[in-house]
């Protein structure tokens, strides 16, 4: 859901306009509608501003604003980048308390799964620098992300910006889940607490009757 209010549909958008004979500016400017309304309703729904929402809507306000200071498509091309970047530090941030990569896990996984995750952070300094290195993985990748997309901002042509964009965003996406997986495959499954096994059910109370 996140990517397509956040990727697909301003880059939908963005075509749509530009095919109908919108003006490059106008198009980008328009594409902030959806990111702007999601965050929104997280605020109204949660009733309260978390630091990543916040930061968010920060570098949208700071990112028109220099939009219209500027008049400059490429600045609105360009808080993409920003908006990367402040995803790829907040989940840094997450690090020294409860890292982003164990509250992923822990949103994914079945109840048996997750208590056995709870258990080895808890208990086991080796998952948790699995869990570390996980998060380190995915904060890198959307700061990297971050510095490119301002890089083509400011240098390809402005109609092929935010589907490069997009397409690279994806593979560095697809890139940190496939080795943040085979690093907790390696490295943090055997790590996890075996599970518990079933009780055993208990013996049929009339089967030494049988045969009587």
């Amino acid at each position: 859901m996140s990517m397509l209010i956040n990727a697909v549909a301003p880059i939908a958008l963005f075509y749509g306009l530009r095919a109908a004979g919108v003006d490059q500016w106008t198009a980008l400017m328009l594409g902030l509608v959806a990111p702007a309304v999601a965050v929104v309703h997280s605020v109204i729904t949660k009733r309260r501003i978390d630091m990543l929402a916040g930061l968010i809507v920060t570098v949208l306000l700071l990112s028109v604003a220099l939009s219209f200071l500027s008049g400059s498509p490429r600045t609105l091309l360009a808080r993409d980048g920003w908006i990367t970047a402040v995803a790829g530090i907040w989940i840094l941030l997450t690090i020294p308390r409860i890292p982003y990569y164990l509250y992923a896990l822990r949103t994914f996984t079945g109840a048996t799964l997750r208590e056995r995750i709870n258990a080895a952070w808890r208990d086991t300094p080796a998952f948790r620098r699995v869990m570390h290195a996980g998060t380190v993985i995915w904060g890198s990748a959307l700061l990297l992300d971050a510095v490119s997309t301002v890089i083509l901002a400011y240098t390809m042509p402005v109609d092929s910006v935010p589907l490069i964009g997009a397409l690279k965003l994806v593979t560095l996406i697809i890139l940190a889940e496939v080795i943040s997986q085979v690093i907790f495959r390696r490295k943090g499954v055997p790590l996890l607490p075996a599970e518990p096994a079933e009780p055993a059910e208990p013996a049929d109370a009339n089967s030494g009757q049988d045969g009587r």
